[in-house]
């Protein structure tokens, strides 16, 4: 189930039409993949680092193109398998409901100084 934070919650009830929102979401494997995984033997994970980084880009891109496709942007790649995308307020449902996402949160998590 994807986090969602208080603040997105409340965008999600009461949107404003044409205004837009930044967004930092947590990119993570869905239910599935996690219960596959679990399944398989050590000497199948040997190269767990390769297949990590992969699924990681799968990800990534698979947000990118879901964002894109809600004439939205990915503004850049964050650190700890974050996104900083930004879409209308009338998207935030898009961005929530993606598997590839476990947090979505208001860029306020960023900390940035007044005025950036």
């Amino acid at each position: 189930m994807t986090y969602v934070s208080h603040t997105v919650r409340s965008l999600r009830r009461d949107p404003v039409s044409g205004e837009t929102v930044r967004l930092v979401v947590t990119l993570g494997d869905d239910a599935e993949d996690g219960k596959e995984d679990a399944d398989e033997s050590p000497d199948e994970n040997e190269n767990v680092d390769e297949d990590t980084d992969t699924d990681e880009y799968e990800s990534a891109e698979s947000v990118r193109e879901a964002v894109e496709a809600a004439d939205g942007e990915v503004v850049r790649e964050l650190q700890f398998e974050r996104l900083l995308v930004e879409v209308e307020q009338t998207e935030i449902d898009t961005v929530c409901e993606l598997d590839e996402v476990t947090n979505v949160e208001t860029d306020a998590v960023l900390g940035y100084p007044d005025g950036e």
